[in-house]
């Protein structure tokens, strides 16, 4: 019995530690990187000004994405039209903060839109429920990013 039990104990922990070496964080590109810590740095901001954190979203993430790439490809930032947002995430009410040149996800939410009145003014509107926060680096290796906010 007692060979039996540290047989699976033995195969319980080879397993754990496979698990443990192959770790979805070791897998996770810079961007991926970059967009969760400025998720992340978004819901503290807003808990500390007592606003309910937001939600990943698939659709609004995607429109994030796609503006953070645009803005990296022709190494400019600027916004993109919201109204397709609104259409196609079926939302009631969507804003967007863009920026460049910071060097980390955190950095960009504190130093950056924190420090800006309309950026802030997103990040803490208590109507927004739903963020998708996308980043890319241009050919000169800046950092181009992008807040999606919506509402349902």
């Amino acid at each position: 019995m007692l060979p039996r039990i540290l047989a699976a104990l033995t195969t319980a922990l080879a397993l754990a530690a496979v698990l443990l070496v192959s770790s979805p964080a070791e897998a996770r590109t810079p961007e991926q990187g970059y967009q969760s810590s400025a998720f992340t740095a978004t819901n503290k901001a807003r808990v500390a000004h007592d606003r309910a954190k937001v939600k990943v979203n698939g659709c609004v993430q995607r429109f994030a994405v796609r503006q953070a790439r645009r803005m990296a490809a022709q190494q400019e930032m600027f916004h993109q039209d919201l109204q397709p947002i609104l259409t196609a995430c079926g939302l009631t009410k969507v804003g967007e903060n863009v920026a460049f040149g910071y060097s980390s996800g955190s950095w960009v939410v504190t130093k950056g839109w924190m420090r800006s009145k309309g950026h802030r003014a997103n990040i803490l509107d208590g109507d927004f429920a739903l963020l998708g926060v996308g980043a890319r680096r241009g050919a000169d290796g800046t950092w181009y990013a992008a807040q999606v906010f919506g509402r349902r």
